[in-house]
């Protein structure tokens, strides 16, 4: 027989394997197990519930301040576009007024010679006829 295995008759050839719970752990496990379990079957204390209220509260008034600041840089981003688009009017509002006063200008200019011509005395008189006279 080899000497490094226990004789089978050992006290410590019976003994649990290195690891492994005894008998007793489990017994002990078993009862705290069944202890917590009827305590969370009675339901929370007074100060479990006055813990989980504050909590609540703080949660609830967390996801408000988060609300709040999601709304704020909303705005923000919306005044941004705004003004940004009402520059962008204004300047398209301004090259408009200058194209069509441009035009006007020349249109102006060009009537006003037009007028010239037609109202200036001539250099030269000559005789116009009148429509009932005859030639």
């Amino acid at each position: 027989m080899n000497d490094a295995t226990p004789p089978i008759d050992d006290p410590a050839f019976d003994a649990q394997p290195p690891g492994e719970p005894t008998q007793a752990e489990i017994d002990a496990w078993a009862a705290e197990e069944r202890a917590r379990r009827e305590e969370w079957l009675k339901g929370p204390t007074a100060e479990e519930r006055a813990a989980y209220a504050k909590r609540l509260r703080h949660r609830r008034l967390a996801d408000t301040f988060d609300e709040g600041e999601q709304m704020i840089d909303e705005w923000g981003r919306k005044g941004l576009r705004l003004g940004r688009e009402g520059q962008l009017a204004a300047e398209g509002a301004v090259a408009l007024l200058y194209r069509f006063s441009r035009r006007t200008f020349a249109e102006l200019v060009k009537a006003g010679r037009e007028w010239e011509e037609e109202t200036a005395l001539p250099s030269r008189r000559r005789r116009v006829s009148l429509d009932d006279e005859a030639d």
